[in-house]
């Protein structure tokens, strides 16, 4: 499913290499059919927008969006789990998925990082990864609105990933969440307190509720952790 690691590398750090792809990324769109029209068409207009922005630019843009903006942050349990111990143990859970899918990550970025959850989806069977994608439906919903309310051409991966996952995002949870945070921009002063609020993980019994000798629970039990958006720190 070439479709899914494609939307996935279009929420990377961009590169001289990436904007060079872009016009093979927006051939394996049609080609594969996937997504509806409507979703190709608003790809296309974020294609065609990042390839007229020069490079420095858009990297710079990129970074204000997922790198400086807590509540648009790419790690997907940020969303469901905070900083909270619970995070420690999920990201576990889901390196497991990883290998039991033969997927071994050479990258510095959590498990959890969205493209790499999409590169992960985009070699399993095709339902299985609508219904994954339907088990983050919400995050997706969240940062789909926060970007829009940015005027962010990026909105349209997320809205493309709403369309393709198994069921749609609950409306009043995503309301709920973009009034707890709309996507604004950071100002260091939020950065700082966020870092300071940080917790350390512990994978034990006692912080995460589960018998680590019991196994690793399956892919789908994980998965539904990530149902419903938390609290974000940042407004």
């Amino acid at each position: 499913m070439k479709t899914l690691k494609v939307l996935g590398t279009l929420l990377t750090y961009p590169s001289a290499d990436m904007l060079k792809a872009l016009p093979e990324f927006q051939e394996i769109l049609v080609k594969e059919k996937w997504l509806p029209g409507e979703s190709l068409k608003a790809l296309d207009h974020l294609v065609d927008w990042m390839a007229d922005q020069d490079l420095l630019d858009l990297q710079e843009e990129f970074v204000a969006l997922f790198d400086r903006t807590p509540s648009l942050c790419l790690h997907l349990f940020e969303h469901v789990h905070g900083d909270s111990r619970d995070r420690g143990q999920a990201l576990v859970d889901l390196s497991e998925v990883y290998k039991d899918s033969g997927l071994l990550i050479n990258t510095e970025e959590m498990p959890d990082y969205l493209p790499l959850f999409l590169e992960y989806l985009s070699v399993i069977e095709a339902e299985e990864s609508r219904q994954n994608l339907g088990e983050i439906v919400n995050v997706l919903g969240v940062l789909a609105g926060r970007l829009k309310n940015r005027q962010s051409p990026y909105a349209a991966v997320f809205e493309a990933l709403i369309e393709a996952a198994a069921r749609k995002p609950d409306a009043k949870a995503v309301e709920e969440a973009l009034k707890e945070a709309a996507g604004k921009s950071s100002t260091f002063d939020d950065l700082d307190k966020s870092w300071e609020e940080q917790n350390a993980f512990e994978n034990s019994l006692q912080t995460t509720g589960q018998d680590m000798d019991g196994g690793c629970p399956k892919a789908e039990d994980m998965l539904a952790r990530m149902n419903l958006p938390v609290e974000n720190k940042e407004t």
